[in-house]
């Protein structure tokens, strides 16, 4: 199948990256200790045993996960589909005998699973020398926890495929995405845990897709959320996924009828 054909080469791909993984997996680790450090300076600051609800010993394994869910669910800048518009490329993979989107999530999903594998579990791995982590207490505890970290993954490749699609009409959309990347830092629950913010801002970040990027598989590997709340939790991650997925077939759909192409 070639959808399956292009996960491979997804996956392959970053095979070839091996000394840029290796420096990967130090660069996350090294932060992933300053942030713990700012979370211990914290709670003792506070002099409080929990902050929103999460113990220090929650705080620090939240960092851990963070950092191991990094280049997974890609944070960060994501511009490919942008740079194909830009260089003319579009107009050869419109012509490909598959679905633009789903060749697309394919491909990143390879990606997105080579790096929970080789660049998440190996700072799961260690950092436990340091600090003392939450671990699930069951088999089913970590499948709902996989099966959470799969549906963010794919939710946050269709948030960056939508905020690539700009380039159907913006000559350089390199600015606005960043600044989309910016906040999808930010309410993802990447930098701190959303049960920090205050109300208001909870209230207004839950109705958007972001805390189901990090936030929901963080509570569920945790045990924040249990019971009818969890799968509750697991519903709304679906629901954004199957909405977000209907919006960029719309938005792609009527991107390919404005696209003017720079180069190429």
């Amino acid at each position: 199948m070639v959808y399956f054909a292009l996960f491979q080469k997804g996956f392959q791909r970053m095979l070839a990256y091996r000394a840029a993984t290796i420096a990967g997996i130090l660069t996350n680790f090294f932060f992933g200790l300053l942030r713990a450090y700012v979370f211990i300076g914290l709670y003792e600051a506070s002099q409080q045993a929990t902050i929103a609800g999460y113990s220090l010993k929650d705080a620090l394994t939240y960092t851990a996960l963070t950092q191991a869910l990094l280049m997974a669910i890609y944070v960060w800048g994501w511009f490919d589909i942008i740079r194909v518009v830009r260089s003319g490329e579009i107009t050869s993979e419109l012509l490909k005998p598959y679905h633009f989107f789903g060749a697309w999530m394919a491909r990143d999903l390879g990606r997105g699973i080579f790096h929970l594998l080789f660049r998440g579990a190996p700072i799961l791995i260690f950092f436990p020398f340091f600090f003392e982590l939450t671990w699930p207490a069951s088999i089913s505890h970590w499948a709902l926890f996989l099966l959470s970290v799969l549906i963010a993954i794919l939710i946050s490749f269709t948030w960056r495929f939508l905020v690539n699609l700009l380039a159907f009409w913006f000559v350089d959309a390199l600015g606005i995405a960043r600044f989309a990347y910016l906040g999808m830092t930010f309410f993802s629950g990447f930098m701190v845990p959303i049960a920090y913010f205050p109300e208001y801002l909870k209230f207004v970040v839950n109705l958007t897709p972001m805390p189901s990027m990090v936030n929901t598989p963080v509570e569920i590997y945790l045990g924040v959320v249990q019971g009818l709340a969890l799968w509750t939790a697991l519903g709304i991650q679906l629901g954004w996924l199957l909405f977000m997925t209907f919006v960029c077939e719309l938005v792609y759909r009527r991107g390919v009828q404005k696209v003017t192409i720079q180069g190429g």
